[in-house]
């Protein structure tokens, strides 16, 4: 009986640690600090980033300017991806704060270069909210209020348990008195 506890137990600790998610972790060495700073108001249209009680939150404006300046359209997909976006964003209704994750395209039965301007579509919107928060340009909001500064931390670490050669971990932190404002993870071989 005690081998097949020991057993069970061995069993059940190695699928826990197959399911761990390096990216939950922030125990990573700490690449760079910095603080940030908030407009505290913003032009609508705009669209907003949600994470639990925090929103990041970008006028339209901003928002066409930095997708035209930064979003790459070396491929099909990506141009198709870019003039999307900034389609998209132009039809907004004057005076409103929207959701970007209902500008997403559903990816449910799309293949090929289909899917793949979803997806980019999806990493477009990431990467804006990253690089205007990044830039001191965008707006945030903790409980509905406001925020004139936040604190971003850059960690880069070793994957303990690394998949397909992917065994550094990236992680960028925007956070404001424990609440996160923002968070980006990504796996690398460096």
């Amino acid at each position: 009986m005690q081998k097949i506890l020991v057993l069970l137990a061995f069993f059940v600790s190695s699928f826990v640690r197959a399911e761990t998610d390096p990216c939950e972790s922030n125990q990573y060495p700490i690449k760079w600090k910095s603080s940030l700073s908030h407009p505290e108001s913003y032009e609508l249209p705009a669209i907003f980033y949600k994470t639990n009680n925090s929103k990041v939150i970008v006028s339209v404006s901003k928002a066409i300017n930095f997708v035209e300046r930064n979003m790459a359209t070396h491929k099909p997909y990506l141009k198709n991806a870019k003039a999307f976006i900034i389609s998209s964003l132009s039809e907004l209704p004057k005076n409103k704060l929207v959701n970007h994750s209902s500008l997403w395209i559903p990816t449910e039965r799309l293949q090929g270069q289909e899917l793949n301007k979803a997806i980019h579509v999806m990493a477009g919107y990431q990467g804006l909210f990253e690089g205007v928060l990044l830039n001191n340009e965008a707006s945030v909001s903790i409980n509905e209020k406001l925020i004139s500064s936040s604190n971003t931390v850059y960690m880069v670490g070793k994957d303990p348990k690394p998949a397909h050669g992917l065994n550094y971990v990236h992680k960028i932190v925007v956070s404001s008195s424990d609440n996160v404002v923002f968070s980006k993870c990504w796996l690398d071989s460096k």
